[in-house]
């Protein structure tokens, strides 16, 4: 399966669902309560705002906010000064993680010369070794998926990074959530 076909994101699922999928294919994305989105809408606008002042000081040129992909949006795109052309996946966590890398390196295609994860205070430069890994990793994942939906469904691997926000009640794994 190609991942990525003329620069274009080509995988089954969203970034935001497969990265989860591949820390664990059984994840089930828990449903998000309208006054939580609220929260993480507000608290990705100030991040976005962040790495948008922080770059510009830094003389890069703001390409694009939001710019829509295949059932998904890229948070932000630059250019930096030396010409190249910069993805940014912005997280509103205090923390960034695992997760938060791996779905950064879904959103790469042929136009980006840099994939840069950031919540403002931290970035994290994604090494094009790292991109490829998980490429191969997403491969993986969407065949399991798409060949074998029951083995996928019953495939529970513990996660810290995302256990708490998975909805699957079939996971024996759920009751070490703790919520």
């Amino acid at each position: 399966m190609e991942a990525v076909t003329n620069g274009r994101y080509r995988f089954d699922i969203a970034p935001s669902l497969l990265s989860k999928k591949i820390l664990c294919p059984a994840y089930t994305p828990a449903p998000f309560k309208s006054e939580d989105r609220l929260l993480y809408l507000g608290l990705h606008a100030l991040a976005t705002l962040k790495v948008i002042a922080h770059k510009v000081r830094l003389r890069h040129w703001l390409k694009s906010v939001e710019r829509r992909g295949n059932g998904f949006r890229y948070d932000l795109e630059f250019e930096a000064p030396s010409g190249k052309n910069q993805l940014y996946e912005v997280k509103s966590a205090k923390n960034l993680k695992e997760v938060h890398k791996i779905q950064a390196a879904l959103y790469w295609t042929e136009e980006h010369d840099e994939v840069v994860l950031s919540n403002g205070e931290e970035e994290i430069p994604l090494t094009t070794e790292y991109i490829q890994s998980v490429r191969r990793r997403a491969e993986e994942t969407c065949k399991l998926l798409r060949e074998n939906p029951e083995l996928a469904a019953a495939t529970f691997k513990p996660n810290s990074e995302i256990c708490y926000i998975c909805s699957n009640l079939k996971c024996p794994f759920q009751s070490n959530r703790g919520g």
